[in-house]
């Protein structure tokens, strides 16, 4: 079963990037010329952009958000509610939304909490803030999605050391005409096809050097993408009775290029249909779909509306779709920035 909101408008959008940019046949030197050729050729990752050591996720949201508050005129007791959403916060508590709450000079009377989601950030996120506005509770939000490692070691597992890149993003909601719509869905069976052991209450210690803390069962999670989000498409059909060609674009996480193609050819999408993002970005996980928007709107018209579909699926396991409204002049160019909290290391 889905939700829809008709009083709930997305009113922009920016995305930060750090300034450092690692190619990934850079990597041919560690895992050789024919395995890097191969990578690409399945991922479709090209380039992806990377934390200079000092910067977190939190830094690259602080930084999207700030700029999209002074674009829209907003200041922090123009804010009802801040959401972060990461799988690398700032420290194991508090929030590290209350770290953005404090940079951001947001009123105390302030919704403020984070949540561990990852490819399926956004879409949640979507859902969750939507609810809040169209049931009244609050006016205005911000949502701000990101995700970044500190350390970028070469790893065995050479898919992990070239298919990440870091990103942070912000979204503005608020309530208005617009009309967002959407399902969700969510299987803990596969709780274990992705994961990150370290450090939690079951795994404390860090692992020996030359083990790896990540986990990703590619087949599984290949299966899993190709089958369920495709059924998830046509179940939205239906549910509000509309089709491909009512979009204008579909916006997937940028997981990998394999997949996206498959999902596409599934449900007939076509291919002028499909914005890629990865082959510059690498897969950015919960930020990759308003990346892929940023990225998307600076080849387009100003002042243009369009209507989105947009599709995240990854760990949890979780999956979802949103149709989604955005005018391309509310969405910002990509913002690159080597820019810290020197403060949050003096805790």
């Amino acid at each position: 079963m889905g939700y829809m909101y008709n009083q709930v408008s997305i009113t922009g959008i920016a995305c930060a990037l750090p300034c450092k940019k690692v190619l990934t046949d850079d990597y041919i030197r560690y895992f050789g010329e024919n395995t890097v050729k191969r990578f690409k050729k399945t991922t479709g990752i090209n380039s992806r952009y990377i934390s200079n050591g000092r910067q977190t996720a939190s830094d690259l949201c602080y930084v999207a958000a700030k700029q999209l508050m002074d674009k829209k005129g907003l200041r922090g007791e123009d804010i009802d509610a801040l959401i972060f959403i990461t799988q690398y916060p700032d420290y194991k508590t508090p929030s590290t939304a209350f770290v953005l709450h404090k940079r951001l000079e947001i009123k105390k009377e302030c919704m403020v909490f984070d949540v561990n989601l990852g490819c399926s950030a956004f879409v949640n996120g979507l859902e969750m803030i939507g609810g809040l506005i169209q049931g009244g509770a609050i006016q205005r939000a911000l949502l701000l999605i990101g995700d970044a490692e500190l350390n970028h070691p070469v790893m065995e597992d050479h898919s992990f050391t070239m298919m990440f890149g870091d990103a942070g993003s912000a979204c503005l909601m608020e309530k208005g005409s617009g009309i967002i719509r959407g399902i969700n869905k969510a299987d803990g069976n596969g709780y274990n096809v992705m994961r990150i052991l370290y450090p939690g209450a079951r795994f404390p210690k860090e692992p020996e050097a030359g083990d790896s803390s990540k986990h990703m069962d590619g087949d599984d999670t290949f299966l899993f993408t190709i089958t369920e989000v495709p059924k998830l498409f046509k179940e939205y059909f239906k549910e509000y009775n509309c089709s491909i060609d009512d979009y204008d674009y579909c916006m997937f996480h940028q997981a990998n290029l394999m997949i996206l193609n498959h999902i596409a050819k599934k449900i007939k999408l076509p291919e002028e249909k499909l914005p890629i993002s990865i082959d510059k970005y690498g897969n950015t996980d919960g930020a990759s779909i308003l990346l892929g928007i940023a990225d998307l709107c600076a080849g387009l018209e100003a002042d243009k509306k369009l209507k989105l579909l947009v599709s995240g699926f990854g760990i949890g396991l979780s999956w979802g779709i949103a149709g989604i409204e955005i005018n391309t002049s509310d969405v910002l160019p990509v913002i690159f920035t080597d820019e810290y909290f020197e403060e949050g290391y003096q805790i």
